[in-house]
């Protein structure tokens, strides 16, 4: 396992420990969420997906990919909500904090000068995301109980 793959299992470990509370544990990658050059997840499943981009010295983005029940029980933990009170735009906030601080953490780890972006949140059953001019260069997949989590690093030839 190389130095950045055990700093990214690190951060997400931190991040969704610290913020939700959750015990998040590195998964063997071939899952649900599998998939190639940003396509949505296999199955088409609903899911939700929070980007955020890095530029400067390094230049690419984060992404945090999760299904909507994980996006949900995110917002609900963050927000001190009952689930029947977690609306849209809880999800979408749980989900963009989550991937500010995910990408905050591993921008640490690149060469400086690098900024940090504002997060975005897409969801669906059926999208593409794609960096125009980007590559996986990590892609890492997790457990939080039932739920799969994918981080994926692109990188900006």
């Amino acid at each position: 396992m190389s130095q950045l793959e055990e700093a990214i299992q690190g951060i997400v470990s931190t991040v969704w420990d610290s913020m939700l509370g959750i015990q998040i544990e590195p998964e063997n990658p071939i899952s649900a969420f599998s998939h190639h050059d940003g396509d949505s997840p296999a199955d088409h499943a609903h899911t939700y997906a929070g980007v955020v981009q890095i530029s400067g010295a390094w230049d690419g983005a984060v992404t945090v990919q999760c299904s909507a029940r994980a996006a949900r029980h995110a917002a609900r933990t963050m927000f001190g909500l009952a689930d029947e009170d977690v609306s849209i735009s809880d999800l979408q906030d749980a989900l963009g904090e989550l991937t500010n601080m995910t990408g905050g953490n591993i921008k640490a780890l690149l060469p400086e000068t690098c900024y940090l972006g504002l997060p975005v949140v897409v969801e669906g059953s059926d999208y593409r995301f794609r960096l125009p001019g980007s590559a996986p260069v990590r892609r890492s997949t997790f457990k939080a109980g039932d739920e799969l989590v994918v981080v994926t690093m692109l990188e900006r030839a």
